[in-house]
């Protein structure tokens, strides 16, 4: 069976901003491990916020390209209708949630954020109620990306394993 590939470009998005949130979800958790080697909390939460303003531009990037370079088509003629659908809405909450944390984690700070320890930018003029519905947002995003993250994961290791279909090696780099 031929794999159908992304492009270089395609997967270089996918796999960076995937490493990015893993990044960006370890930091909080693990700001005590961290720390020390940020320079202290703020440190830890100076890289989080760098790191989510940089997975929001990656993401408004990767939306761009893929307007303009449509995915190779993954096994539809072998998938029900409902994983068709099920594949799309997981491919489109993950973009709302990579755009949808970041936003809201940029507009419940009141202080100013420091991007990777160069610019300093905001704190964004919203009242303390804008400020409170984005922080739950925010709490509750994570573990409905948590999930995402998981899934999408569990569905390239399915097409993988079980259906032997190509699919999770038209995303891995290097792999032909």
């Amino acid at each position: 069976m031929t794999t159908a590939r992304f492009t270089p470009l395609q997967i270089a998005f996918h796999w960076l901003s995937a490493l990015l949130v893993l990044t960006i979800v370890t930091l909080p958790y693990g700001a005590e491990l961290f720390a020390p080697l940020l320079g202290g909390k703020g440190g830890v939460f100076t890289l989080h916020k760098s790191l989510g303003v940089l997975v929001l531009a990656l993401t408004l990037l990767r939306l761009c390209y893929r307007g303009r370079k449509v995915s190779p088509p993954i096994a539809a003629h072998q998938q029900s209708r409902s994983q068709q659908l099920a594949a799309t809405a997981g491919h489109g909450l993950l973009y709302l949630m990579l755009l949808m944390m970041p936003i809201s984690g940029l507009l419940f700070g009141s202080k100013p954020i420091n991007l990777f320890w160069l610019v300093e930018i905001g704190p964004l003029p919203f009242s303390s109620n804008v400020r409170g519905v984005a922080k739950d947002v925010h709490m509750v995003g994570q573990y409905v990306l948590f999930a995402l993250v998981l899934g999408h994961a569990a569905a390239a290791l399915w097409h993988h394993y079980v259906r032997r279909d190509g699919v999770l090696k038209g995303m891995l780099p290097l792999v032909r």
